[in-house]
């Protein structure tokens, strides 16, 4: 794999084979030894042009943990202040010799379009790309999945909130597609329904007793009250977690041993309760 764009462009056995070696850094002492060294001399900026806690911090502890050199880009501190594209910046920074690109921008096709126009070399992994898209977090939660059941073939998966605004919802429901899993079903007021053609095969309910029922995993999703018209958020929010709060009462609808999801940040007490959090 060149690039790390969308999860849709894998196939099954390239995402099972990144699933198994993940699995195998597991397996090793914080995977920090020789054979595990394939960055070494080589440097990974992280451009991140908007906020991220844990998926800037979990690259760049990747990124060092296989031997790799890391620039961390600040945008404020950086000549997109003074009006610099992403594609020049990206050629300056070739320039100096690095060659991997870990992105996180708010505009849509972001990554595709720098793909298309670094050199052969180079390469690029979507870190976050508006709503639509978060690869590295959809192969994650297929991950978290996977070490807590044997196959994905028989599961049943519940995503719960803002799912018109998820990328990681979209992100991992193009992962759970390819891996085959049996159903997914998504549970979201109508005011925060996905448009289903991004969702090929999924169930959806505004009624989240019945959505639950033999669930295996159940991710719940935060409001994203930054890409919601302020006119709208105060109707959105009002008696969210009374409708759809994620709660051990509601749990009981699921499978005894259902795993619980969030990709975080968590807003409790509005998408879930401190005692399913904790």
């Amino acid at each position: 794999v060149k690039h790390l764009l969308y999860l849709k462009e894998l196939k099954q056995e390239t995402i099972s084979r990144l699933l198994d070696k993940a699995e195998s850094f597991l397996k090793t002492d914080n995977f920090v030894s020789e054979k595990h060294q394939t960055l070494r001399g080589y440097t990974v900026a992280n451009l991140f042009y908007e906020p991220s806690t844990r998926t800037r911090g979990s690259f760049q502890i990747a990124a060092k943990k296989l031997g790799a050199d890391i620039l961390n880009f600040d945008e404020k501190m950086s000549s997109s202040e003074k009006g610099e594209t992403v594609l020049d910046t990206i050629y300056t920074l070739e320039s100096m010799g690095i060659n991997y690109f870990v992105i996180r921008h708010v505009e849509a096709g972001m990554s595709l379009m720098v793909s298309q126009q670094v050199n052969e070399n180079s390469h690029v992994i979507n870190a976050g790309e508006a709503n639509i898209s978060h690869p590295s977090q959809g192969l994650l939660d297929l991950l978290t999945i996977k070490q807590h059941n044997k196959s994905f073939d028989q599961l049943k998966v519940v995503i719960i909130g803002d799912i018109k605004h998820s990328r990681v919802a979209r992100s991992l429901a193009e992962g759970l597609n390819i891996m085959s899993i049996k159903e997914l079903t998504l549970i979201a007021p109508e005011s925060l329904k996905p448009n289903m053609e991004d969702y090929v095969d999924a169930n959806y309910t505004s009624k989240i007793d019945e959505g639950l029922v033999g669930a295996d995993v159940v991710m719940t999703l935060r409001i994203q009250q930054e890409r919601i018209k302020d006119s709208s958020k105060e109707s959105v929010i009002e008696n969210y977690f009374s409708n759809y709060g994620l709660t051990n009462q509601r749990l009981a609808n699921c499978n005894n041993d259902v795993i619980i999801m969030h990709p975080g940040p968590m807003n409790r007490g509005i998408e879930i309760s401190d005692n399913v959090a904790d």
